[in-house]
Parts: structure tokens; C-alpha cells; sequence
């Protein structure tokens, strides 16, 4: 995102009828789709026709002009907490410019979070980015609310007081986001955000040497079906570990781009070709909001979106950083 005498320069160079693409390269944005639902923001016409809408290039500037985030005395980061906790994405990833948007910054002050505070410097880094440079928010929001709530201190001997670790450990467990289809709001592995808050502070506990046990954590997010503590287990172990357990196994360019029919998909996770279609029987856009991937005109499914599905639905246990599936 631009600051605004930049975006005021760009929008001096554009032509008095402006397209939506234009619009988001003056101002610095990789579209401007949630600008266009808000009813100030100036309609537009399509030419003879086309596909195309032309907006007034000044009323648009004018509306730009007009925002918070445009200002020049904005308050930033100081207001960052209120803003994380009011926003409410329909994406359970997000990219660097999604990320500022969605709270009022700049690519620029998003960018900065991850050097300022790298793993190789911190126990509590910020949250990294997958291959396609997009972060999980619901570990985006937890690592800004806890910067604003830290860990309680240890007593005498190194050692905290459980009680009080307790309470900081569930302080959001029941913040739940709704999102705009009335849904609840599930992250990438299918957690509430109030969920994935205290798993991400388990893990922060855990790797300052605070025990936290797996079957107590597992019954206050309420994971009581069969498997799900042992799936909580291997999460937190992967996170001490200091890995995502959705992030994409090496080699990941070739791993994203395969595509396989249900009997590959069966020998890739060590599953049986009927599961693989039930899946995709049982789970449809009409019956979840959360559906199997879609098969192409080919019948084949991408591997990486197929991979984080039965993750994040806990049909599939995450494997460990060098263990492939074809290995299990």
C-alpha cells in the first residue's frame, strides 16, 4: 500500500475513466474487491457492453481521500489490537498486502514483523509464510493479542505458577468469528480462532520450558473425538519443533502442482480409493462449508489442497518434516 502523496501522483497520470485494475496499481493493492462492497464507494458503467466498468477517476480519488487509512495522521499500530479483534477475513490465508489491508498498514510494516522478530531471535517469532507467501490469521491474531498479553513471569526457581498459567492460556478461548455466510470462521486446520489462540499459546508455554498437559488441552477446546488428542499431540510436537505442520514438504514447486485421481491420491496418504470418494461424496459445497476439494475435467484433485483438507478435518495425522506420505 501506498502513502497517500504517492497514490495522489499515480491517480494524477490516470485517464478521467478508470478501471478496477487501475484503481489498485495507483494505490498500491492487489485488488480492490472489498472497496467496491462498501455503498459510498463510487459506481461505475460498463463500456458498449463490455465486461469492463469505468469508475470517475475523481470521485474515486475523492472517496481514497476520504478513508482512515489514507490520512496522514493515522494512528497505526497503536490502535492494532482493537483492529485484530474486530476483523473478521473470509480467507484462512493471507498474503503481505491482504494483511495490511485487512489492518490498516502498510506492506511495508507488515514486512517488518518477521525481521524484527525472526526464530532464530525469539521463542515467539512472527507467524511464517507458506511457499505462496501467505500467513495463517488465526496465527497472525494470536501472536498480536499475546505481544499485548505476555506470559506470566516465573516465581522463585524459574517456575510458574500453573494457576496463573492456566488463566493466560484460555484468556480468548472463546472468541469465535463469524464469517460473512454465517458460518463459523475455521482456520487451515480447522480450528476456531478462540481454539487456535490457545494452542498457539501452548506452544509458546511449552517452549519456555512450562509444561502443559495434552489431554487437559485437548478436553478445554472441547477435540473429544476419537484421535483428535493424539492429533493435538503431534501439532504441538511439530510446532517445537518449529514447523508448520501445513506448510508444503520439499520439494514444494513440483508437490503444488501435482494433480492425481482418487486411486493416486489413495496411495499418497495410505488411504483406500473408496475413502477418497466418499470424502468427496459426503463433503459438497450444499452439506459443509468447508467442501472436498473439487475434481477438473480431468477427475483429478491438487495434491496440496487435497493434503490440507484432510489436515485440517483430522483424517490425516501430520507428518513429520521429512516424512513424506508416500512413506507412511
Amino acid at each position: 500500500m501506498k502513502n497517500v502523496a504517492e497514490v495522489k501522483r499515480a491517480f494524477a497520470a490516470l485517464p478521467e475513466r478508470v478501471t478496477a485494475a487501475q484503481i489498485a496499481e495507483a494505490t498500491g493493492r492487489a485488488h480492490i474487491q472489498n472497496w467496491v462492497k462498501d455503498p459510498a464507494f463510487p459506481g461505475g458503467e460498463k463500456d458498449h457492453g463490455g465486461r469492463t466498468v469505468y469508475r470517475d477517476r475523481d470521485k474515486v480519488w475523492e472517496w481514497y481521500a476520504s478513508q482512515s487509512f489514507s490520512r496522514t495522521d493515522r494512528s497505526g499500530p497503536r490502535d492494532l489490537e482493537t483492529k485484530v479483534i474486530s476483523a473478521q477475513p473470509t480467507q484462512a490465508l493471507l498474503d503481505t498486502s491482504e494483511l495490511a489491508e485487512l489492518l490498516g498498514l502498510t506492506r511495508r510494516a507488515v514486512n517488518k514483523y518477521p525481521d524484527r522478530y525472526p526464530a532464530s531471535e525469539t521463542k515467539d517469532p512472527f507467524p511464517p509464510a507458506d511457499a505462496d507467501g501467505k500467513r495463517s490469521w488465526s496465527q497472525v491474531r494470536a501472536w498480536f493479542l499475546r505481544k499485548k498479553d505476555p506470559m506470566p513471569k516465573a516465581g522463585e526457581g524459574g517456575v510458574r505458577d500453573w494457576a496463573d498459567v492456566r488463566g493466560w492460556l484460555l484468556k480468548r478461548a472463546d472468541d469465535v468469528s463469524t464469517a460473512v455466510d454465517g458460518h463459523v470462521y475455521l482456520d487451515e486446520l480447522g480450528l476456531t480462532i478462540g481454539q487456535r489462540d490457545v494452542v498457539e499459546r501452548a506452544r509458546l508455554a511449552r517452549a519456555s520450558e512450562t509444561s502443559v498437559p495434552v489431554e487437559w488441552l485437548a478436553e478445554v477446546l472441547h477435540l473429544e473425538e476419537p484421535g483428535q488428542a493424539q492429533w493435538l499431540a503431534e501439532l504441538l510436537d511439530l510446532m517445537d519443533a518449529g514447523h508448520d505442520a501445513l506448510r508444503p514438504r520439499a520439494p514444494a514447486t513440483a508437490q503444488q502442482s501435482r494433480r492425481l485421481g482418487p486411486t493416486g491420491l489413495a496411495r499418497e496418504f495410505g488411504l483406500s480409493p473408496e475413502t477418497i470418494k466418499h470424502y468427496a461424496r459426503a463433503y459438497t459445497p450444499e452439506k459443509t462449508a468447508d467442501p472436498f476439494p473439487a475434481k477438473d475435467n480431468r477427475r483429478t484433485r491438487d495434491l496440496a489442497e487435497v493434503r490440507s483438507w484432510l489436515l485440517r478435518n483430522r483424517k490425516l495425522r501430520p507428518a513429520e518434516p521429512n516424512e513424506s506420505a508416500a512413506d507412511a
